[in-house]
């Protein structure tokens, strides 16, 4: 399976949800939910049989209790996962993904060292 290599637009649009979520996350042990509010949008959502309604004040609420109980669970993980991906593995520097291509590849250079790694039969 190949995957589209992510375009300026797609990391700078990370990068805001990665500043969006610290936002949310900026206090010490995490965010608190708000009392009384179910914690999972999706099984809200299925069990009232609707869809996400942005004017709506419980599903909001619902939402930012999802996005605070995530947050609890693994600290920092929008970090780890988004910062990771955006500028570590995107930066040319870094030489880890293949700069020419359009799709997530092996830098050619890191693709050599391995193949120099392997046994030789």
């Amino acid at each position: 399976m190949m995957m589209a290599k992510a375009s300026d637009r797609d990391i700078d649009a990370a990068g805001e949800l990665l500043q969006l979520l610290d936002t949310i996350d900026q206090h010490w042990g995490g965010p608190s939910p708000i009392p009384d509010a179910p914690d999972n949008l999706l099984e809200f959502l299925s069990a009232t049989d609707s869809e996400f309604d942005a004017e709506d004040p419980e599903h909001l609420q619902v939402l930012y209790n999802h996005l605070a109980r995530l947050l609890c669970r693994a600290p920092n993980f929008h970090g780890r996962i988004i910062g990771g991906m955006c500028y570590v593995i995107h930066n040319p520097d870094n030489e880890i993904i293949a700069p020419d291509l359009d799709y997530l590849e092996m830098h050619p250079k890191l693709r050599g060292l391995l193949n120099n790694l392997a046994p030789t039969p």
